[in-house]
């Protein structure tokens, strides 16, 4: 799929996308989801090289939070899952963050 076409799909500058396929910006990680999607990739085929984390989503297509994608990584017990999310908990107390869950 050709950058122009890419720009008129998602509502995109053709000359932001151009920027992009030059190396000489890079989309906002929400962007480049919609590419991947886009292009039919799987996440995270483009985001990671680029050094961003994959957004996981729910079956609805709606972005979970860190607490969500915790509790829906079917690879962990329930163990490792409580442990992920006290230590996130701490870190978010810990750097004064106001929206720490309150499970």
């Amino acid at each position: 799929m050709s950058g122009r076409a890419i720009a008129r799909s998602l509502d995109l500058s053709q000359g932001g996308v151009a920027h992009w396929l030059r190396g000489e910006t890079a989309p906002k990680p929400a962007t480049l989801a919609r590419v991947e999607r886009l292009l039919e990739l799987e996440p995270g085929t483009l985001a990671r090289p680029l050094g961003y984390a994959v957004v996981t989503e729910d079956p609805e297509g709606r972005a979970m939070n860190v607490t969500e994608a915790i509790k829906a990584e079917q690879r962990l017990g329930a163990r490792e899952k409580a442990l992920l999310l006290t230590i996130y908990r701490e870190l978010l107390r810990q750097y004064g963050a106001t929206d720490a869950p309150k499970e």
